[in-house]
C-alpha cells in the first residue's frame, strides 16, 4: 500500500493507465477522501508529470458545485505525485443508465453536467472524456463532473497533447476529436449529445467490435434514428452531434435551453432543483428499441446486401407503431405476427441463396455503383474465403477508387478483381482490401502525407490494414517507416525558420513511436532532440538576459517550453524575464570571467550595489589597476572618524578591527572609492560610478535598530569601552560581513549601519567629500550625512557601486 504523508490509505477503489485513485482518511481534518496516485514509472517521464498537475491545476481552479473539488496537490520524498479531492460514494452515471432512468433524472443529470462543463469552457478548458463513468453523484445526489486527465486549456502554448493525436474514449468522442484534430468546446457538446442518445436508446449510437471502427462511425456515420417513442429527442440530438462543429449548439448554455424544449412537463412546472428521489423513481424508465434485438449476426452482415441489412431497422419502426395500429383497429395481434416471422425468414433465405453458402459468383463484366464498406471486420465462417469489398463503378480506375472501409487510398501489390452478380442483377468488382490499403498507404508514404489530412494519410491506412489482418508484415513495416519518414522531415527543417513545421514533425514522430512498438526506437531520437533545442533555446534566452533584451529572452523560453514541457532552466529562465529590470530585481554584469558586484535596480534609471564593496572585490582590482596606481603612498587611515587618531601603517588590508574577504572593504579614500567604481565599468562596458548623496540618503534614512544594523552596542563596549550605544549584542566589535543583516526595501543590505559609505558629493573645492549612512562606531541617533577629508581613509567608511540602466 502506498505511504502518503497526512493521509491513512484504506485501498485502492479505481485504477487506470496513468493513476490509481484510493479511498483515504486525511489525518488532520479527519475526513475521507479520494487520493489520486501517479504511476511510479510515469512520474518519471516530465510529459505525464506534466499532465497530472495539470488535471490537479484545472480542479483546482474550477470552483463549482458539479466538479469535483481539489484539496490538496503534492509530491511525496519518493516522488509520488499525488492530489486528493472529495470522495463521491453513490456510484456513477453509467449505472444508473444501466438500471433505468426517467426522462425527469436525465434532464436533471444532462443540465448539472452542461453548467459544469460552461464553468469550464468559460475559463478556457475543454474537457475531452465526458462519458457516463465520469460523471459520479455525492452523497445528496448532486451530479459531480470529474477526470479532467486529459482536459487542457485552449489558449495554452505549452500543449501536451499534439495535434493529430486523438485522445478520449471512442464512444463518447467527437469526429474532430476522433480524427485527431484540433478540438474546442463544441467537442465537449457533442459528448453530451452521445450521452443524452445512450441515455434515450439504451445503447451508444455507435458500437464495433474495436475502438478504431467506432471512432470511423463518429467521422463518417450519421446519427441513428431513435425508436418512435422517442423520436422528440432527435433534433436536440441530432444538432447536439452534428458532424460539424459550426452545426452544433453554440455552448453549453444553448444546449441547456435545447433541453429544457424536450423535457417532460413536470420538469419544466418543477424545476430541476426540486425534483426528488421519489418523484424520478415513479416515472417509467425507457423501453429498450427493439432494433436492438434485431441484428444481423456478425458472420453474415457482410453476406446480406444492403437492401436486406436495413430490413431490421425498417421492421423494428413498423414494429414499434403496430401496437397502436392494432388498438385503432381493435385487431387480434398474432395474424400480424406470425405473418412478420414468416416474412423475415423468407427474406434471409432469400439473401442466403442469391449470395451464395460457400462458392465464389463466377465473373461477370464490371458494374455497379461506388460504395463503402464498414469499418469493423468480423472472422469469416470456416472454409469461406471472405473479402472485405471495395466496389468500383463501370469505367473507373480501380486506383481512385474509395477504401475499403471508408478510409483514404494506399499503394500496396496489385490485387486481382473479383467480380459477382448481386441478387439486384448488377455485377460489382471487388478487391483485396489489406492489399488496397497497403498500396494506398506507401502512395500517401511518398507523399508525404504520413497522419495529415485527417481524411487520407499513410498511418490510417496501414493501421486499418493491422486492423483487417492482424500482425500483416508489411503494415507494421509501414508505421515503422512513417516514423523514420518523420524523423528524416525533422533532420532537413531548420527549428529557426521553420520552427511550427519542426515541431509538428516532432509530434508526428513521438506519437507513432509511442503508440506503435515497431516505431519505439524513434523515440528515444526525438526525445534527444527535444533536450537538444531547448538546452540551446534556453542558452539563447539567457544570452538576451544578460543584454537585458527582455522580449528576445522570453520568446526563447517559451520556445524551448513548447518543445519540452517542464524544461528547469527555461521556466526559471521565463520567471526571471518577468521580473528583469523591475524594481528589486538583482543582477550580476560579468566582470571579465568572474560575476560582478551583485546590483538591485531602485529605480527605472538606477541600480545600486546589493551590499557594499568587500574586501575580495576590492582586492581583484588592487592587483589589477588598483596597486599601479596607489600602492606608492597608501592614503593615512583615522580610527573610529578621531581627527588625530591617524595612521600610514593602518590601511585597507589592515584596518585595525577584524576583518576577512567577506567584510565591506574600509580605510579606502575618496579618490580610491572613484577609481574602483571607474574600473568595473571599464571592465563591464556599463556606466558604473558612486551613488550621489541624494541617491543614497533616503536609503540611508530607514530607522536604525541597533542590532538589526550593526550599530554602537555591548559588544562594541567591550572592545573599545565607552558608555553610549545600545545594551544589546548583535556579535560584532566592528564590521559584520556584508548581508548579515536584514535587507532595507527595495533590497540592499547594511544601507543604515556597518559602514558610511562614500558618494560622488564634495564640499569645500572638493578638499571634502560627502559620507552617507551610519557605521559599527555610530550610535542610533548619528547624523547620516557627513563630511569628510577626502584623501584620508577611515576604518567606518567603504563605498557602495552605483549603475545608470541604460540596459
Amino acid at each position: 500500500m502506498v505511504q502518503i504523508p497526512g493521509y491513512s490509505v484504506i485501498g485502492p477503489i479505481g485504477r487506470g493507465g496513468m493513476a490509481t485513485v484510493y479511498r483515504a482518511r486525511q489525518t488532520l481534518l479527519d475526513r475521507d477522501v479520494a487520493l489520486k496516485v501517479m504511476s511510479r514509472q510515469l512520474a518519471q517521464d516530465p510529459v505525464y508529470s506534466q499532465r497530472f498537475l495539470q488535471e490537479a491545476r484545472m480542479l483546482a481552479a474550477l470552483n463549482h458545485p458539479h466538479v469535483v473539488p481539489v484539496y490538496d496537490v503534492g509530491v511525496t520524498p519518493e516522488g509520488l505525485h499525488y492530489f486528493s479531492m472529495q470522495l463521491l460514494t453513490a456510484g456513477d452515471f453509467a449505472a444508473r443508465m444501466s438500471d433505468g432512468l426517467s426522462e425527469l433524472e436525465l434532464v436533471r443529470v444532462l443540465i448539472a453536467v452542461a453548467h459544469a462543463l460552461g464553468f469550464a469552457h468559460a475559463r478556457g478548458y475543454v474537457h475531452r472524456d465526458v462519458t457516463p463513468a465520469n460523471i459520479l453523484f455525492d452523497a445528496h445526489d448532486t451530479p459531480i463532473l470529474t477526470d479532467f486527465g486529459i482536459a487542457r486549456a485552449v489558449t495554452s502554448t505549452s500543449r501536451i497533447t499534439a495535434s493529430g493525436l486523438s485522445i478520449g474514449t471512442s464512444h463518447y468522442m467527437s469526429p474532430e476529436q476522433a480524427r485527431g484534430a484540433e478540438v474546442d468546446h463544441r467537442s465537449d457538446i457533442y459528448s453530451l449529445g452521445v450521452l443524452c442518445f445512450e441515455a434515450v436508446a439504451g445503447k451508444p449510437p455507435f458500437d464495433a467490435a474495436d475502438g478504431f471502427a467506432v471512432a470511423f462511425s463518429h467521422v463518417h456515420d450519421p446519427v441513428p434514428r431513435l425508436p418512435d417513442e422517442a423520436a422528440r429527442w432527435q433534433p436536440l440530438i441530432d444538432r447536439a452531434m452534428a458532424k460539424d462543429p459550426a452545426d452544433r449548439f453554440a455552448d453549453c448554455a444553448a444546449f441547456i435551453e435545447g433541453l429544457r424544449e424536450v423535457a417532460p412537463a413536470e420538469f419544466r412546472a418543477l424545476g430541476p432543483a426540486v425534483i426528488s428521489a421519489q418523484t424520478r423513481r415513479v416515472l417509467t424508465p425507457p423501453p429498450q428499441p427493439l432494433r436492438q434485438r434485431l441484428q444481423w449476426p456478425r458472420w453474415l452482415r457482410w453476406r446480406v446486401p444492403a437492401a436486406l441489412r436495413r430490413l431490421p431497422s425498417e421492421l423494428a419502426s413498423a414494429a414499434a407503431r403496430l401496437p397502436a395500429l392494432l388498438r385503432r383497429e381493435q385487431l387480434p395481434p398474432w395474424p400480424f405476427l406470425t405473418a412478420g416471422a414468416i416474412g423475415v425468414g423468407l427474406l434471409l433465405l432469400a439473401g442466403w441463396l442469391a449470395l451464395g453458402a460457400s462458392e465464389p459468383p463466377a465473373p461477370q463484366p464490371l458494374a455497379g455503383s461506388p460504395t463503402k464498406a464498414a469499418p469493423a471486420l468480423a472472422p469469416p465462417v470456416a472454409n469461406t474465403t471472405l473479402v472485405t469489398l471495395m466496389v468500383a463503378a463501370p469505367g473507373t480506375d480501380d486506383s481512385a477508387a474509395p477504401a475499403a472501409v471508408g478510409e483514404p487510398p494506399v499503394a500496396g501489390p496489385e490485387s486481382e478483381p473479383v467480380t459477382f452478380v448481386a441478387p439486384d442483377g448488377e455485377p460489382h468488382t471487388v478487391l483485396d482490401p489489406v492489399a488496397e490499403l497497403l498500396r494506398r498507404g506507401r502512395d500517401n508514404l511518398g507523399k508525404l502525407r504520413l497522419s495529415l489530412p485527417a481524411d487520407d494519410n499513410a498511418l490510417a491506412d496501414f493501421k486499418l490494414a493491422l486492423a483487417i489482418e492482424p500482425g500483416n508484415a508489411e503494415a507494421t513495416q509501414g508505421i515503422a517507416d512513417i516514423a523514420q519518414a518523420y524523423l528524416a522531415l525533422i533532420a532537413r527543417r531548420d527549428p529557426t525558420t521553420e520552427f511550427d513545421g519542426w515541431l509538428d514533425a516532432l509530434a508526428g514522430a513521438e506519437r507513432i513511436a509511442a503508440e506503435h512498438p515497431v516505431a519505439a526506437p524513434a523515440l528515444a531520437t526525438v526525445r534527444a532532440e527535444r533536450r537538444r533545442f531547448a538546452d540551446a533555446e534556453s542558452a539563447r534566452g539567457e544570452a538576451a538576459l544578460a543584454r537585458w533584451d527582455r522580449d528576445a529572452a522570453r520568446v526563447a523560453f517559451e520556445r524551448a517550453l513548447r518543445v519540452l514541457p517542464g524544461h528547469q532552466g527555461a521556466e526559471q529562465g521565463l520567471a526571471h524575464a518577468a521580473r528583469l529590470g523591475t524594481i528589486g530585481y538583482r543582477f550580476n554584469d560579468p566582470l571579465g570571467e568572474r560575476a560582478g558586484p551583485d546590483m538591485v535596480v531602485v529605480s527605472d534609471s538606477l541600480a545600486l550595489g546589493h551590499t557594499e564593496v568587500t574586501v575580495g572585490q576590492f582586492r581583484q582590482w588592487w592587483e589589477a589597476a588598483g596597486k599601479a596606481r596607489f600602492g606608492a603612498e597608501l592614503p593615512r587611515c583615522r580610527d573610529r572618524d578621531a581627527l588625530f587618531a591617524i595612521s600610514r601603517k593602518r590601511s585597507w588590508m589592515a584596518p585595525d578591527i577584524n576583518q576577512t574577504d567577506d567584510h565591506p572593504v574600509v580605510c579606502v579614500n575618496q579618490p580610491m572609492a572613484a577609481a574602483y567604481a571607474a574600473w568595473v565599468a571599464e571592465q563591464t562596458g556599463r556606466r558604473y560610478r558612486l551613488p550621489t548623496a541624494a541617491e543614497l540618503v533616503p536609503l540611508a534614512s530607514a530607522p536604525a535598530a541597533a542590532c538589526r544594523s550593526n550599530l554602537r552596542d555591548s559588544a562594541y563596549r567591550t572592545r573599545f569601552g565607552g558608555r553610549d550605544g545600545a545594551d544589546c549584542n548583535d556579535g560584532h566589535a566592528g564590521t559584520a560581513p556584508v548581508g548579515s543583516f536584514p535587507a532595507v526595501a527595495p533590497g540592499l543590505a547594511d544601507p543604515v549601519g556597518n559602514v558610511r559609505e562614500w558618494v560622488s558629493d564634495c564640499d569645500t573645492g572638493c578638499r571634502q567629500a560627502i559620507v552617507v549612512g551610519r557605521s559599527w562606531h555610530s550610535t542610533p541617533d548619528a547624523a547620516i550625512r557627513d563630511s569628510l577629508p577626502a584623501d584620508n581613509g577611515f576604518n567606518t567608511v567603504g563605498l557602495r557601486l552605483a549603475r545608470e540602466l541604460d540596459h
